[in-house]
Formats: structure tokens, sequence, C-alpha cells
């Protein structure tokens, strides 16, 4: 029986003219916040709201003209009846208020109105709950067979992040500042030992592209949450490094109305002013918008002696527009700009014993970097039926780089002098991508399915030209810098390079019982690598096809425990020939995972996995009669084991605690280099890190929010032949931020707070990369 009536003309409150009600037995008011499990697909808003009604055995009053022609989103997960409410209601306008067991859904009103909106999921909740990243449909991370970490917008605003980066230094499996502090903006990570810069790097479920020094940028400001997902991904994703994505999932227009103005001022000079404003343009919300800007004028922890800092400056603009039509179909168009301009790669005086000095071997006349971007493209979904829905993601991008770089040769500290050669990169890249997707979930007797198939296609233009020139060589015991040193004329390198992937994949999730859900996917691609030689006017082809698979069990227990089991695949193209001028065989890599996850209630989620990957077919160099020929062969194999560790908890209504550790052993198992058996470069075996939020809540501190942070990274090596050894180090972050009241929040966060020097990294003995100085920043907020 149907507890959905919907009554015309009758009257609950003064402000409703029109009402639906649903009847069930009273409850306590007390039965709101118990957690239940709730499983509700996509579909029309009032269909969630009658079915949620039902299951929590609650009166519910909504007025129909309002939840009309509206869809929701799918929510699943354990959690309370104003969680899921919350998330139901999340860009509708609509909030509720509870009372006796009542729940009264209503549009958003003045603040002069009864309503009280406690939506806690339009703020970012403390525990995430779920991510479609993973599978590219919206799961329960309880019912995800890997392990997958969210990072949300909450989260973000309470570290304050200033990048990418930033926002995953307290994720396991993550190594963050590879090579120290990057004033051009990389994002230099390693994921379970394996690079996540080049092939990992997604945003909305598409991959950046990247050629050469080319690389999109994300501003973190304009994002919703970072999913993080471990492990080989390429039978979803397509061509990837063996240690897992990286997903930068943008923030969307919403209808309940975001207005906020936000000043920071901090050490080195910062100043940044940003803007985030998101409404309805009509009453029904059908039509909705989003306008993100940021401005940075910024120095950095660098500076030339007697002469200027290194900058660090930005601009960035994002604007998107929603249209709902129906409660079927949604479509998300939107674009953005960035441009970024720093002092280009910093190269610092390394003593010897990796003692890192704070003199400059570049110039501030010469070394410069400027990257301009665009990206425009849009978000389609359409509900045909209870069992078919196709969504489709396209985006185009483009970038313009310009990196000039003195770059330092082998000191010689008798002499005091260094070597330099002057470098200019100068590049531009085309990118296109489009996902298309059909998802259908049905049962075939007692098992159900969510069946989804995908079709995906990328394409990269672009051109990188190098130049270079003998540089002036430089005193390190008397620097003079402000030479004047001209663009070198003399091209290194000047390529043409395409490259195109078409991928067709498909996964099933399938819930053999309630308790028992099978992940089953596998997708086949085809890779074309073209590259042009302007100076020899020569041509490459690289032309590869893959196959890759992944399958994974999942047992929900009652008491929210869920462990799993699963296998994936992953692959990246290999460039270059060999000595025979073929082209080599695509890196494969497997990895087996075996992990449980913990989700009693809503407030928390423990995971624990533990994990084998191989990866195969690495270059490594080509060897004849004992002699190296000085070609590659495609023989090598890296072997990554570990155990990661992460919890996620709100301990009370005022506190809550991210926690997380990782133990990481590679293995270089197969290598002509002279290094087989020795560790990977730049992975530590051992990481930890811990985060606490304490808020207030009554009294005179009520609106205060104090936090504080430690990660710990371990030793590691700076080579793989591991006669760099590159020391553990610990840092202490922390922060504070005041609701001063409705529209005004100010608060500080400080980076590295007790100023330990460290380095990222080292390539030898005198070539370190230094780690991040104490960093101040405050904030001033308007919200209106």
């Amino acid at each position: 029986m149907s507890i959905f009536t919907v009554y015309r003309g009758s009257r609950v409150k003064s402000s409703l003219t029109a009402i639906a009600l649903a009847v069930c037995s009273p409850i306590a008011v007390s039965h709101a916040a118990a957690a239940m499990a709730v499983s509700l697909p996509a579909q029309p808003l009032i269909n969630s709201l009658n079915a949620l009604a039902q299951q929590a055995g609650v009166q519910l009053i909504a007025a129909p003209d309002s939840v009309a022609r509206k869809n929701a989103p799918a929510v699943q997960g354990n959690m309370t009846l104003e969680t899921a409410l919350g998330r139901l209601l999340s860009g509708s306008g609509l909030g509720y208020s509870i009372d006796n067991g009542t729940v009264v859904v209503a549009p958003q009103t003045s603040a002069g109105d009864t309503l009280t909106v406690t939506s806690q999921y339009g703020a970012g909740v403390t525990v995430p709950q779920q991510s479609s990243s993973a599978t590219k449909t919206d799961t329960p991370l309880l019912e995800v067979p890997q392990s997958v970490s969210v990072v949300t917008r909450e989260r973000m605003d309470r570290q304050n992040v200033q990048s990418v980066t930033e926002a995953l230094r307290y994720v396991p499996g993550v190594k963050t500042e590879t090579y120290g502090v990057d004033p051009k903006g990389y994002d230099w990570i390693y994921i379970r030992g394996f690079n996540a810069l080049t092939t990992n790097d997604y945003r909305d479920g598409l991959r950046q592209l990247n050629n050469s020094y080319s690389y999109f940028r994300t501003e973190p400001y304009a994002l919703e949450r970072i999913d993080i997902v471990r492990g080989p991904s390429s039978t979803l994703f397509g061509l990837g490094d063996a240690g897992g994505i990286v997903n930068r999932i943008s923030k969307l227009p919403s209808a309940q109305g975001v207005h906020d103005v936000q000043i920071e001022l901090g050490n080195f000079n910062r100043r940044q002013a940003q803007f985030d404003m998101s409404d309805k343009i009509d009453d029904d919300s059908h039509y909705l918008y989003r306008v993100i800007g940021l401005v940075r004028d910024s120095d950095t922890q660098f500076q030339y002696r007697d002469g200027p800092d290194v900058e660090d400056n930005r601009v960035y603009l994002a604007p998107s527009f929603t249209w709902l039509p129906n409660s079927d179909t949604s479509l998300t168009v939107r674009a953005d700009y960035l441009r970024d301009t720093s002092g280009g790669t910093v190269a610092v005086l390394t003593e010897p014993g990796h003692n890192v000095t704070d003199t400059l071997l570049g110039d501030y006349n010469y070394n410069r970097f400027r990257q301009e971007q665009f990206t425009v493209g849009y978000e389609l979904s359409h509900q045909f039926n209870d069992v078919f829905q196709v969504r489709q993601n396209v985006r185009y991008g483009q970038t313009d780089t310009i990196l000039n770089n003195l770059l330092p040769g082998s000191v010689n500290f008798n002499t005091g002098t260094v070597s330099r050669n002057a470098i200019r990169f100068d590049e531009h890249m085309n990118a296109f991508n489009i996902d298309n997707q059909l998802q259908a979930d049905f049962s075939t007797l007692s098992v159900t399915h969510r069946l989804l198939s995908g079709l995906d296609y990328s394409r990269l233009d672009g051109n990188a030209k190098r130049f270079g020139a003998v540089g002036p060589t430089l005193n390190i015991y008397n620097p003079v810098y402000g030479l004047n040193i001209a663009d070198p004329t003399y091209a290194l390198n000047n390529n043409d390079q395409t490259t195109s992937q078409l991928g067709l994949y498909m996964q099933d999730q399938i819930s053999l019982t309630p308790k028992w859900l099978l992940t089953l996917g596998g997708r086949h691609d085809d890779i074309s690598l073209r590259t042009q030689n302007n100076l020899t006017d020569s041509t490459s082809w690289v032309d590869k096809g893959a196959w890759t698979g992944r399958a994974g069990l999942t047992y929900l227990a009652e008491n929210g425990l869920a462990p799993y089991i699963s296998y994936a695949e992953s692959f990246v193209p290999n460039s270059g020939t060999d000595s025979k001028n073929r082209t080599f065989d695509p890196s494969k890599a497997h990895q087996y995972e075996i992990g449980v996850k913990y989700q009693p209630d809503a407030n928390m989620l423990m995971t624990l996995a533990a994990f084998d990957i191989t990866k195969t077919n690495v270059l490594t160099n080509e060897i004849v009669n004992n002699l190296i020929t000085g070609y590659q062969v495609a023989s090598g194999e890296v072997r990554s084991r570990g155990v990661e560790a992460e919890t996620t908890v709100k301990l009370t209504e005022s506190l809550d605690l991210l926690a997380s550790y990782t133990y990481t052993a590679t293995e270089i198992t197969a290598s002509n280099n002279g290094d087989r058996g020795n560790q990977q470069a730049n992975v530590p075996k051992h990481m930890a890190s811990t985060w606490l939020n304490y808020g207030f809540h009554q009294g005179t501190l009520d609106g205060l929010l104090l936090s504080a942070g430690v990660r710990y990274v371990g030793s590691m090596y700076g080579d793989n032949a591991n006669t760099i050894p590159v020391k553990n180090f610990a840092l202490v972050d922390a922060g504070a931020k005041y609701q001063v009241n409705r529209h005004v929040s100010v608060g500080f966060n400080i980076q590295n707070l007790l100023n330990h020097h460290y380095v990222g990294t080292c390539d030898d003995d005198t070539s370190c990369y230094p780690g991040q100085d104490r960093t101040f920043i405050g904030s001033l907020k308007y919200s209106f």
C-alpha cells in the first residue's frame, strides 16, 4: 500500500496551501537520530521521499508543487533520517524540519520563517558515505571491493588546502611533495609506490591529458571533493599506472544558494581573494548557475639573495549552468579559465651531506613560468525508465605553456662555481574527452544487476619546442643575479604529438544475495601515439591494443563489517623503439587486494587493505654480450606490497578524527640496470597521519573550531640504486575557525607549525629538493 497520498486544499501550516501527507505509526523524536540502512536509486524526488518515510516510520508533509518534476540522487549506506533527507534534498531548493515524528518538507525560506534547514550534506559530511569514482555508478563505499578515500569539501575547508597536493597529505597510500615545493604547481604524487602525475590525473571522471611540461592544473577551491581510488583502474578508465587514480570532482550549481566571498592573507606576501556564487534562476529550480573566481598575488619561500622572491600568482574563473527540464533529465554545462605565473623551476644549492641552503641557482631575470588554460564541456544524464539511464560526459581543453629554466650542472665547491644551461620550453596542447555510459538496473530471478556499458574516446594534439644555450656560470659564495640572459634560439626539440585512445568497457555489480556482492568488469583499449619530429622530418608510430579486467567479491555483514577480495589490471603504453626499431609492448600491472571495511553507522568508516601489485614490461637497459647497447627492452618488473589503514570517525558531536597508516614495500624484481632487488626510488616504507577537529557548540566559545594534525613520512631512497638515502620527517599542522555570526567567519591555518626543515627527495648528494617552510594563512569569509 502506498503511503504517499496527495490531498488538495488541506491546511497543515499557514505557509503551505497544498500538502502531501504520508501517515505511518507515530514514533518518538529520538528515532530520527538512529542509523538505518538506506538504499534509494536515482529517481523522482516524490518516490524517494515516499520510500524513506515508509522505512523510517514517520509522517511526512510536503507541498506537491514543490516536489513535482524534481529528481533525487541515489542515496545508499547506513545513515540517520536527517542525513538521508539532507542528501535527497541537496540542490532541490527544499529544506526540512522534524517535530514530534513529523517531517515537513518545503521550499527554503528567509531567516525570519520558522522552517529550519538542518541539511548537513550541503555543507559537507564528516564521514564520506559513497563515491562514483571507483565504479562510475553511485555506490556506497562499503560495497566497493577496492580501497577508496574521499576528501570532502568540509575537510579541504578545515585544512584550507591551496593545492590538490595539500589535500592529499592525510590520505593513506599517497606520497605527496615528491620533489618538495614546486612553484609551477605540479601534483608530484606517488600512489602505492607508482608515479601518479602523468596518467592518473582525472577531473570529473575524464582524464586530464598531458604532454611534455603541459599539464592541466586544478584549483582546489572549485572542487566539491577528491576521490582517490587505489590500485590498477584501467578496466573503467583506460590507460593508467598501477597505483590508482585521483578524481577531482567539481562543484555543481545548487538551488540551495551559495553566496560566499573570502579574502586570505599570509606570510610570503600572500594575498588572495575568491568568491563562490550559486543559486536558482527561476522559482521552479529548472535553471541553476554557479560562478567561482579566484585571484592570487603571492611570493613563495624562495628568495634570490639581494633580489626578489619567487612568485606564485593565479587568476581563475569557472562559470557553470544546470538545466533540469524534468525529473528524468539533467544537463550541466561548465567552463573554466586559469592563468598561472611563477618563478619556474627552483634549484637550490645543496652542500655535501644533503645540507640544503637558501642559495638559488637560477636567475630571476630568466627563470619564469606561465601557463594559460581553458576547458569547456558538459554532463548529460537521462533516465528512460526504472531500468535504463544514459550519461554523457564531454570536455575540450587547451593549454599554452612557457617555461624558462637555468638548469645547474655539477658544483665545484673548491672554486665555488656551477655551470648552467639556459633551457626554454614553448608548448601548446589541445585535448578532447568523451565518455558515453548506459546503465541498466534489473533483476534476474533473485539476483539484481547494475550493468554498466561504456564507450570513451580521448585525443591529444600537442606541440612541444625546446631551445637551449650555454648559460653564465654562478659563484655560489658570491652569487650575482639579474643578468641579461637572452632566450635561447637553438632548437633542441620540436615535436608534434598526437595521442588517441578508444575504449569499450562493461561492468556488472551483482547482488547475489542481500549480503553477497560480486563486481565483474572488462575492457578493451586501442591506443595510437604519433610523434612527428619537425627537426629531422621523421615520424614514429605506436599502435597497441590492451585487454584489462577486474573482479571483486564483498560480504555485507549485519554489524557493518564488509570484508572483500579483488583482482584488477592496468596498462601504460611505452614510448620509443628498441634496437630493431620496433615499438615496445605496453607496461602492464595486476593487483590482488584483500580488505575489510567497517561502518556500523553514519558516524564511522574504517578500512583496512592489503595489496600485492606486480608491474611488468618496465623499460630497462638492453644488454648484448654483457655490454649495454644504449637501447632499452621491455623486460623489467617492479613489485609493490603493502598494508593501508584509514579511520574517519565522528567521536562526539564536537570531536571528529581522521587517522591513517601506510606500509609499502617495493622491490625491483627484474632489471638490467644493476638495481635488481632494490627498493623503488621515492617510496617510503612507512607513512602515518592523524587530524583532529574539535568544535564548541555552547557558551562563550560557541562557533569555535580547533584543528590539529601530524603527518609522518618514513625514510626512503632518492634513486633506484639505493645509494642516496633520504631522511624521515614528521610535520605538525594546525588551524582554527570562528563563526562570528551567520554571515561572517574568520580563521587561520598553519602548515609545518614547528618549521621543521626537511627535503622531499634527493637526486644525489648535492642535489636535494626542500620541503615546505612554515606557512601561515589567515582568512575572512562573508556569506549572504
